[in-house]
């Protein structure tokens, strides 16, 4: 089972990576293109969260740090909201593209090869947003939105060892 668990999330990990189109673009220190990347990012994590809970698994682990991403991610998009209207950016409102499908490839997955799915795909874009942080926050305009991007990056990286520790255990 845990060669079958491995092998489903390598394959998954590899079509979530082959469709991530700002992954070698994951720093900016211009506050638009933070707020674009970092808005889509933010909801991608919530939505593909709320398949989780829809879904009802069965795995506590997962269903608990789905729970906290919703909870979280909401709180964090609030305060970049924030940031961004005093620095006069705009902070998207619906995913790009390259989010819709992966939300989509989530939607389609089924029963274990969704959870794995789910846990790649978080495990993917907590990366992204850690990179994507850390950049903003140390190269970034200054501003609100560098400010926020600091505060936020230590949960970020919270986020990243939980669900690394997740992803890094043997089937149940």
């Amino acid at each position: 089972m845990t060669m079958i668990r491995t092998l489903t999330a390598a394959a998954t990990a590899a079509t979530l990576l082959a469709t991530a189109g700002w992954s070698q673009q994951a720093t900016t220190n211009d506050p638009a293109d933070f707020a674009q990347m970092a808005g889509v990012s933010n909801m991608f994590e919530i939505e593909s969260s709320r398949l989780v809970l829809d879904r009802q698994l069965d795995d506590v682990e997962v269903t608990d740090f789905a729970r906290r991403m919703i909870e979280d991610h909401t709180m964090a998009g609030e305060q970049m909201m924030a940031a961004a209207a005093e620095e006069g950016v705009n902070v998207p409102t619906m995913l790009d593209d390259e989010h819709q499908a992966k939300l989509q490839q989530l939607q389609q997955a089924e029963g274990d090869a969704f959870g794995q799915a789910y846990i790649q795909a978080q495990v993917e874009a907590h990366e992204k947003a850690v990179t994507l942080f850390e950049g903003f926050s140390q190269q970034g305009q200054e501003g609100p939105l560098r400010n926020f991007a600091a505060e936020t990056l230590p949960k970020l990286q919270e986020h990243e060892q939980s669900i690394r520790a997740i992803a890094n255990q043997p089937a149940q």
